[in-house]
């Protein structure tokens, strides 16, 4: 089998993820700017009431990174509070349930990212010279019901199915420590269909604190620093 043969089915799986991250709908509910009302006021609890480059700050830098990676960020500036929602369709790529299309990148945890900062692996394969190996999100929190939501969707799709492929889901941590910020981590191991099938494990980390959600995702082979990258960022919002 030739080389474009071998990659075709992870292509796939790639276009998967770009499809998945387009299908979505944005609801912002009673959305305001920081310039909409007084100095004074706030604009929200906790630290969703910072700015967006304030949140931003809270990010992991360049130099936190392996030394050899290209990083990127951005940082939406626009002060926008809401949050997404997403639809349950699977655009036509075969999630067997529907439902847990969204596990695969796209769940809506109830937050409105403001800042993002993602890292690439040049030691990656030619086929996904973009991919964004180690990938950091935080959000304002204004849908309070979405991150238990979320984590309860997660745990309803611990198998599911594609058009390409299986998904298997493990669980690596659901905590609710009493003063401290709610933690769920998991992992999906995905098996592409070709000759031969390939395997693939990513990894997801969230957390709920202070009025923030920080979101992440890892590819395979970069769990011990995304893990160390997560967990920094959250000790610097939970001492902020």
């Amino acid at each position: 089998m030739n080389g474009l043969s071998r990659q075709r089915p992870w292509v796939i799986a790639a276009a998967l993820c770009v499809l998945a991250t387009a299908a979505i709908v944005i609801t912002v509910p009673n959305a305001r700017r920081h310039g909409d009302v007084p100095a004074s006021a706030s604009l929200a609890p906790k630290l969703a009431s910072l700015s967006d480059q304030q949140l931003a700050e809270l990010l992991p830098k360049s130099s936190d990174f392996p030394a050899s990676w290209t990083v990127s960020d951005i940082k939406e500036l626009s002060d926008t509070f809401g949050y997404f929602r997403y639809h349950v369709s699977d655009e036509g790529l075969g999630f067997s349930p529907a439902e847990c299309y969204a596990v695969v990148g796209v769940a809506s945890t109830g937050a409105f990212d403001a800042a993002e900062v993602f890292g690439h692996d040049p030691a990656d394969p030619a086929e996904v010279a973009d991919r964004r190996d180690i990938r950091l999100m935080v959000g304002r929190e204004f849908d309070f019901t979405g991150f238990d939501a979320f984590t309860g969707l997660v745990s309803r799709c611990l198998r599911f199915s594609s058009a390409v492929g299986s998904y298997t889901v493990r669980i690596v941590e659901d905590s609710h420590p009493a003063g401290g910020p709610q933690r769920f981590r998991y992992s999906i191991t995905a098996t592409v269909g070709g000759e031969p099938e390939a395997t693939r494990t990513d990894f997801y980390s969230y957390a709920r604190s202070s009025g923030l959600i920080l979101s992440g995702t890892a590819s395979t082979g970069h769990q011990q620093p995304f893990d160390a990258l997560f967990d920094g960022t959250l000790r610097r919002i939970s001492n902020r």
